[in-house]
C-alpha cells in the first residue's frame, strides 16, 4: 500500500510540466496530486478515486493490479502516472510501526496510476519486490519514462519486474503526523 509521498522537487516539476506546486514531504490522500493524464499531460486530481456510478465517495487510495481489470468499481477508468520523488510504508514488528522512505537517488519516481473524470485517481499496487518486502508486502507499480507509453495503452506487463535501484532508509516518526510537511520527515534516522 501507498498511503503518503514526497513531491519536492517543485524546480524539476515547473521546467519538466510548467506547474508550479510547492515542495510537500507529506502528500496526504485527498489532497490534489500531479499526474499525467491518458496522454501524458500533466494534471491536477485529487488522490481519491469513486467509481463514475458512485451516489457517494468510496474515497480508494490505492488499487490492486491483480484485480484492476475484475472489479466493477475500476470499469470506465483511465491510466494515469503519478509524479513523486519518494513515498513513505511502515514496518510493522508486534503493535509498533516503524516509517520508511522509500526513493531514487537524484531521479523521481512514478506510481502507476488509474483516474477517471467524474472523482479522482488512484495508485496502482503490487506483491512487494525484493527488499521492499521486508518493510511492506505491498508496493507502487513503480515506472521509468520508457514505461509511460505501455502502461497508458494497457499493454505494460503487471508482473514485469522494477529494476530501477530503490533505496530506503527509517525516517522519524514526524510523518506519521498528517500535516506535519517538513524536509525532516525524509531525513535518515541513524541512531534509535
Amino acid at each position: 500500500m501507498c498511503g503518503r509521498y514526497v513531491l519536492s522537487s517543485s524546480e524539476i516539476v515547473k521546467k519538466k510540466y510548467n506547474i508550479f506546486l510547492k515542495k510537500n514531504y507529506n502528500v496526504l490522500p485527498s489532497s490534489n496530486v500531479l499526474v499525467l493524464d491518458q496522454n501524458l499531460k500533466p494534471k491536477l486530481l485529487k488522490w481519491s478515486f469513486s467509481p463514475y456510478w458512485a451516489k457517494r465517495s468510496f474515497n480508494i487510495i490505492n488499487a490492486r493490479s491483480e484485480t484492476l481489470e475484475q472489479k466493477i468499481s475500476f470499469k470506465e477508468s483511465f491510466r494515469c502516472i503519478f509524479v513523486a520523488d519518494g513515498y513513505y510504508e511502515w514496518h510493522k514488528s508486534g503493535n509498533i510501526k516503524t516509517p520508511f522512505y522509500i526513493h531514487r537517488k537524484q531521479s523521481q519516481l512514478y506510481f502507476a496510476g488509474i483516474y477517471n473524470n467524474s472523482s479522482g485517481c488512484c495508485i496502482v499496487t503490487k506483491k512487494s519486490e525484493n527488499d521492499i518486502f521486508n518493510i511492506h508486502p505491498r508496493q507502487p507499480i513503480l515506472l521509468v519514462e520508457d514505461d509511460f507509453i505501455s502502461w497508458t495503452k494497457y499493454n505494460y506487463d503487471i508482473k514485469k519486474k522494477c529494476n530501477i535501484g530503490i533505496n530506503y532508509y527509517e525516517v522519524s516518526k514526524m510523518v506519521n503526523y498528517p500535516y506535519n510537511n517538513s524536509s525532516k520527515n525524509i531525513l535518515e534516522v541513524l541512531i534509535r
